[in-house]
């Protein structure tokens, strides 16, 4: 690989295993860089030019860590790790007075709380919603439902509900930090769209845990489409490549959670199809080139992707 941009300083959030592939195109691109991980021995940090060890949601210490190291007021951010850690990047921006997104459109899209106004104010359907702000749930032991805190993200935190059976919640964290959201259970097919300049990468779930890749929505799929595009326009989310849950039935559409941590269904795909995901996710983050655009699923829907529960993820024919 052709070693560009000698001595352009990037700041990484999370050096560990399932990070390394995009760590090293970034080494190969002659990026100076900042690692910043909560692991001594994290797997990443021999890439690094300078290392602290502290956790990603600990701002203030990073911050003082850059300007220590006179981090370049026109470096980059990076991460490839949970999304928790794009807010800390859009903090400390701010903080440092770098372009990147604002803290607040982000703490608007994780927090599910947020979520859920932001996507009612764009005329986005979602699903009905109690606010739990105490520890005690109350429920129709005839109906099933899902528990989510508002910063969970499956499977942290998330519940299914029947027969009235309420788990024990957990205590407050990076995960859990005000409120849990109760949801009645809403029949319909779901869905998995990832979205990034104008494209849709749309994945039909058979499971929670299987899907295969589609071309279009079963149904209300023009008026989704349109609908995501006027929220990331209108949230200046345009860098991103974004996931948004979907669940479609007769009646109506909704969009049930939003994330921005690397597509796993996607990944695997674009790999199984001797594609460079890593060095396209890369890419998109340095205002590179858009390798994601000629990645199309036209064909692909003979294909499975199957997530098992440690995670490990991969692709087969039908």
């Amino acid at each position: 690989m052709k070693v560009l941009n000698i001595n352009k300083d990037i700041l990484i959030l999370g050096l560990n295993h399932d990070q390394l592939p995009y760590i090293k195109i970034i080494k190969q691109l002659g990026y100076k860089i900042f690692g910043i991980d909560k692991n001594l021995a994290a797997p990443g940090k021999k890439y690094c030019d300078y290392f602290l060890k502290t956790s990603y949601t600990n701002e203030k210490k990073i911050i003082k860590f850059l300007i220590s190291k006179k981090f370049s007021s026109k470096g980059f951010f990076f991460t490839a790790a949970s999304q928790i850690s794009l807010l800390s990047l859009a903090k400390i921006a701010k903080k440092l007075n770098i372009k990147f997104i604002l803290p607040s459109i982000i703490d608007k899209c994780i927090d599910k709380r947020k979520m859920n106004k932001l996507l009612f104010k764009n005329e986005i359907p979602i699903p009905k919603t109690k606010y739990i702000s105490k520890r005690k749930v109350i429920v129709d032991k005839t109906k099933e439902y899902f528990l989510k805190s508002d910063y969970g993200k499956s499977p942290n935190y998330c519940y299914f509900i029947k027969n009235g059976n309420i788990p024990t919640l957990p205590l407050k964290d990076d995960f859990y930090k005000k409120y849990f959201l109760l949801q009645e259970k809403i029949n319909g097919l779901h869905f998995r769209v990832n979205f990034l300049n104008g494209d849709f990468f749309i994945f039909k779930k058979i499971t929670d845990r299987v899907c295969y890749p589609v071309v279009k929505l079963s149904k209300y799929s023009k008026k989704i489409k349109n609908k995501i595009i006027q929220f990331v326009n209108s949230t200046k989310l345009n860098k991103f490549l974004i996931k948004f849950d979907l669940i479609i039935n007769e009646n109506n559409w909704y969009i049930i959670d939003i994330g921005f941590d690397p597509p796993k269904r996607l990944e695997h795909l674009m790999i199984f199809m001797n594609n460079d995901f890593y060095k396209a996710y890369v890419y998109n983050w340095l205002d590179k080139k858009n390798l994601f655009h000629n990645f199309k699923l036209n064909n692909l829907n003979k294909l499975i992707i199957k997530i098992n529960k440690s995670g490990k993820t991969k692709v087969f024919k039908k």
